[in-house]
């Protein structure tokens, strides 16, 4: 039986579908449920130098934070009868399988939810997906699920 649950969201139909087995089992266990966003403003960054002169960097940040907090929202929405706490993290220029594991361990979760794209190709093949990475460094069991 799960006492702590975190679940982690994005704009994706994987998410959704993360989302709403995250919901039923908490439900189902009477858990605490962690619904998280990773704000992830990496690639602003990396190409941060040569986009300053395109766009307002910091007005791209804040549009990012924002658009996580509309996903949080919308799926605390969802989570009616769940002890549920929405929690907006950012990578802060680490891996957001990083920032998602830190959290659990700090939160003292016993199941992460996350779903599970199956895409390929060559950045999945040197870098490994989120969910992937995930399931390799967390401390807690991990859920990867696919979209149904």
């Amino acid at each position: 039986m799960y006492k702590k649950i975190l679940v982690a969201i994005d704009d994706s139909a994987t998410s959704r579908s993360a989302l709403a087995e995250a919901l039923h089992i908490a439900k189902c266990s009477n858990a605490k449920l962690y619904i998280t966003h990773v704000a992830d403003e990496t690639m602003l960054n990396i190409h941060g130098h040569a986009l300053s002169s395109v766009i307002n960097l910091e007005g791209a940040v804040a549009s990012i934070t924002l658009a996580g907090q509309k996903l949080l929202d919308t799926a605390m929405q969802q989570a009616t009868g769940i002890d549920a706490e929405p929690l907006m993290l950012e990578a802060l220029n680490r891996r957001i399988s990083e920032t998602i594991s830190d959290k659990a361990k700090e939160l003292g979760v016993d199941l992460i939810i996350i779903g599970r794209h199956g895409q390929r190709g060559l950045a999945t093949l040197l870098l490994g997906s989120v969910a992937e990475q995930l399931a390799k460094i967390a401390d807690a069991s991990v859920l990867l699920v696919r979209k149904h």
